[in-house]
């Protein structure tokens, strides 16, 4: 798949489009799923002390916004009825096949390449998101990240190394399974932060995947469905500073009621609480000759 570049374009327009009045219930129901995952840890923080319990809901959250962001992209996916969204959690094999050829090929685009999967592997690689185009005969290995800032490069490059070697077998590994014949795989590294950007290297902003997904509003989807997310944790983190207040004034009345010299009101072990919370595709004949390279922006040109 060629190499992406971004363009200059003030306007642009898919066929698909995302309705945020359609999304908001689903996005409502994604973030209730994401706070009954989100625990507290009963344990001490020597370092945190009667904030322990303040931190490890922060930490939780943090944890599970990775997949929230993914299951918003795949939401808006489905807005385009030409996309099919592969099951996900797969580990898929990096063959030594695609790492020989990874190592002795410029990594931006191969063409005309026929590796099997069904071989012997000791590494995989699981995609957060493999989403097949039906029409394009052509897939999408995402992987989304919280946020990309603290992303040192030699891990970028080792996460880009690891795509593009599933993405080399990912047309015979789905054709093996009946899944959709494809002719391009190309990867994407997604920003959950929106702030880091190189097409050349196969990373976009999260305010990008429209262009990836052929969606127009997408990305006024996500910023909907972030800023949303962000209500409920300041509202959950409220609660929970709330909470350590008033066990600390509680145990300042019963340090006087009983004479004693108020310690501040530490609370050496916090409780644990829970947060309240198509077009058809086409049947693969044979084994096709694929592109594999960085995503494509689908932006069109003007």
């Amino acid at each position: 798949m060629r190499t992406p570049h971004p363009r200059a374009l003030r306007h642009h327009r898919y066929s698909s489009r995302s309705s945020i009045d359609d999304l908001t219930p689903v996005f409502e129901a994604m973030i209730d799923k994401v706070f009954r995952a989100v625990v507290t840890d009963p344990k001490p923080d020597s370092i945190f002390g009667r904030y322990s319990e303040i931190a490890s809901v922060a930490r939780s959250i943090a944890f599970h916004e990775g997949k929230l962001l993914e299951w918003g992209i795949a939401a808006i996916a489905r807005c385009n009825p030409d996309l099919l969204i592969l099951p996900q959690e797969r580990a898929m094999p990096i063959v030594p096949a695609a790492i020989e050829l990874l190592r002795k090929n410029e990594w931006q685009e191969l063409r005309g390449i026929r590796l099997h999967s069904e071989v012997h592997a000791s590494k995989t690689y699981t995609p957060d998101l493999f989403i097949a185009n039906r029409v394009r005969h052509a897939g999408l290995i995402m992987d989304v990240k919280r946020s990309l800032g603290s992303y040192a490069e030699c891990r970028l490059e080792e996460l880009r190394f690891r795509m593009l070697a599933v993405a080399a077998i990912a047309s015979s590994w789905l054709s093996e399974r009946q899944g959709p014949l494809l002719v391009e795989v190309g990867i994407a590294i997604i920003d959950g932060a929106d702030t880091v950007s190189d097409h050349t290297k196969g990373v976009f902003k999260l305010s990008e995947i429209g262009d990836l997904l052929e969606v127009d509003r997408a990305d006024d989807a996500m910023t909907r469905l972030r800023e949303m997310f962000a209500e409920r944790v300041q509202q959950e983190l409220e609660s929970q500073c709330r909470k350590v207040m008033r066990a600390e004034t509680q145990q300042r009345g019963q340090n006087r009621n009983s004479g004693d010299v108020a310690d501040g009101g530490a609370l050496n072990n916090p409780a644990a609480v829970d947060s309240p919370h198509a077009v058809n595709g086409e049947a693969p004949t044979s084994m096709a000759c694929v592109s594999v390279g960085y995503a494509r922006s689908r932006r069109p040109t003007i």
